[in-house]
């Protein structure tokens, strides 16, 4: 009996563990809004956001506008999302008017409010975000650029200072995106292939099918263009359908190369189909805007600006990307800001300690 009576002790102790463990684990109700989900590269960071907040055992409420331009949507969207009561919230705002609707919003209800895929602080200095997560746009482009060059100097049988080629850049939507995209690749072609030019730029709206239109123009004008550059991969993949429907062969006449490394995008490189793409993890950056909600619900500090990698992806690194082994962990960095110059001043690297990184 003495026995009996022992194993039931153990029992219960054993279920008492069992039910303290499974309440230790707070669950809580988030939101989660692109400008839109037009693109694969905001797909991808829902994908990456919603796998980790499952694996938490949270609720994460997606809610996004139709288009990247509808500015009116996306605060109504954060709006709506508030009402319903979310605990906290990341936005990727795009119009920086109504960015600064959206996080008031928040604010005035005391939900903390996260920026994810953007690292430049609001100029309203009553604004409270509790954390920027994104890449360093400028530097990422300026690298491209450094690809760029050598693809073209590969063409022409010289070295990247000594080459002469065309290239035509396709815009995103008027904003910081599109200017620090489009100004970091400029000052890298300026840095390592001086005698390249730009032909031509026009906006194909984040968009495939406008990119394709863009570059079919583009082509009717200057048939011999050596590389189109999108400031986002989408773009890039549709100035190449147009190159290729004109007869041109791509990584042969001409290149295409852009920027968010989409698995659209790595699936065309793996097929020799495009040339490289600066390639920012969209999924993993989700996960990481998930773990730094997570975070902020402990009580624990982070950094106003959390960096997450970039890596230029051709097809020499393009297995060792897809495999995460690229991938390095966010630190705090510098903010990006839309003055035409490097994010990082002077080129320097921070010098990073335990109490600046933000422990991701």
């Amino acid at each position: 009996m003495r026995k009996l009576s022992l194993i039931a002790v153990l029992m219960l102790v054993l279920a008492l563990l069992t039910v303290g463990a499974a309440t230790a684990q707070e669950t809580h109700y988030v939101g989660f809004v692109p400008p839109a989900l037009t693109s694969p590269f905001h797909v991808a960071m829902v994908d990456g956001a919603t796998a980790r907040a499952e694996e938490l055992g949270w609720t994460l409420e997606v809610q996004a506008p139709a288009s990247e331009g509808d500015f009116q949507a996306f605060v109504t969207t954060v709006e709506q999302l508030l009402e319903k009561g979310v605990e906290a919230i990341s936005i990727n705002p795009i119009g920086t008017d109504s960015a600064t609707t959206a996080v008031q919003s928040a604010n005035a209800k005391g939900i903390p409010i996260m920026a994810h895929n953007f690292i430049t602080p609001f100029d309203d200095a009553t604004l409270n975000v509790a954390a920027y997560i994104g890449y360093d746009q400028w530097g990422g482009a300026e690298n491209l650029a450094m690809e760029t060059c050598n693809l073209i100097a590969g063409k022409y049988g010289t070295t990247p200072e000594e080459t002469t080629g065309k290239v035509y850049i396709l815009l995103g939507i008027d904003s910081i995106f599109s200017h620090r995209r489009t100004g970091g690749f400029k000052a890298g072609l300026e840095k390592y292939c001086p005698n390249v030019e730009v032909v031509g730029e026009q906006s194909g709206e984040w968009l495939r099918t406008k990119g394709q239109e863009v570059a079919g123009i583009a082509l009717q004008q200057n048939p011999d263009i050596d590389v189109f550059y999108g400031n986002s991969d989408e773009m890039a993949i549709g100035a190449a359908l147009a190159a290729e429907s004109l007869g041109l062969e791509i990584n042969t006449d001409f290149f295409a190369v852009g920027i968010d490394g989409n698995v659209p995008t790595l699936d065309l490189l793996g097929e020799g189909q495009f040339s490289a793409t600066l390639g920012v993890d969209p999924f993993r950056m989700g996960v990481t805007v998930i773990d730094t909600m997570a975070k902020i619900f402990a009580g624990e500090e982070v950094s106003q600006i959390i960096l997450t990698p970039s890596t230029v992806v051709n097809p020499d690194n393009l297995e060792a990307y897809l495999a995460g082994e690229l991938w390095t962990e966010p630190v705090a960095g510098f903010p990006e800001l839309d003055n035409d110059l490097p994010t990082v001043p002077d080129e320097g690297m921070m010098e990073m300690t335990p109490e600046a990184t933000p422990g991701m």
